[in-house]
């Protein structure tokens, strides 16, 4: 039974590598960005807080200092490998994994009866795992293809806050960002779909681009203990997406698969 079963396996190896058409290993890097739902509003509401504080401060006599304002989130860096079996000559379907990373940070003091420290960092990174195809539908040289994909999205989101307001401003604040730091993770599905144009150097390496849209749900992370995301303190937890636009250069590796192809 296991010579029979050796066999049977051995003969659908050898068909499929007989049908195979070239394995393409592709590696890209560009620029990406992302909505991130409701993490930017929380972003703008710790902005309007330190601008308030700015703007009393700067005409206080007591007290000397500014802060600058955070970013917003969003922009960042896209990295992705892949696999992509080519079927026919213009069909080909795989698989891929990609990278996104963004961030912001500010840090400050408020020097007055005592030193008030704002120091306000927040990461987030997005690890993706996609199955999808490539359909190409101009081939003159340069090939122009149309990509799609669906896959999930692990988010992991690292926060450290210190927002301490200095003891001479008039006003209550009704909030203020909490204190502390801590790591949130989560998950969400989404799907992507672009156009490439790539351009063969030789049989066995091409160089190209690809535009994409990425399109997810919304989802919210937590730490450790079960606790969701709320950058702002007002018991709303924030929502994260990943909807946006990714831009990479790319270069691939083309092997062949058949019996007798070799790479060259």
């Amino acid at each position: 039974m296991k010579g029979l079963a050796s066999l049977l396996i051995a003969g659908i190896l050898t068909s499929v590598a007989a049908l195979a058409g070239p394995l393409e290993m592709t590696f890209g890097a560009g620029p990406s960005a992302a909505a991130l739902g409701t993490l930017n509003e929380s972003i703008g509401v710790i902005n309007a807080l330190i601008g308030e504080l700015n703007e009393t401060f700067d005409v206080h006599p007591d007290v000397s200092g500014t802060i600058d304002l955070l970013d917003p989130m969003g922009s960042g860096i896209s990295l992705r490998a892949a696999e992509r079996l080519w079927l026919t000559d213009w069909l080909g379907l795989g698989a891929g994994v990609e990278y996104f990373s963004t961030s912001t940070a500010t840090q400050g003091f408020y020097e007055g009866s005592e030193t008030s420290t704002i120091d306000i960092a927040v990461d987030l990174q997005s690890v993706g795992v996609t199955l999808g195809g490539r359909l190409t539908f101009l081939d003159v040289g340069l090939r122009l293809a149309a990509e799609a994909a669906a896959g999930y999205y692990y988010l992991i989101c690292d926060r450290s806050t210190t927002f301490e307001v200095p003891s001479e401003y008039p006003d209550v604040l009704s909030s203020v960002p909490p204190d502390g730091a801590g790591r949130y993770t989560g998950g969400i599905l989404g799907f992507e779909i672009g156009f490439s144009i790539s351009y063969p150097i030789a049989q066995w390496f091409t160089i190209g681009s690809t535009v994409s849209y990425r399109a997810t749900g919304q989802t919210s992370v937590t730490d450790a203990t079960g606790a969701e995301l709320d950058l702002v303190g007002d018991e709303e937890p924030d929502s994260i997406d990943l909807d946006g636009v990714t831009v990479r250069l790319a270069f691939s590796i083309n092997i062949d698969l058949s019996p007798d192809g070799e790479k060259e």
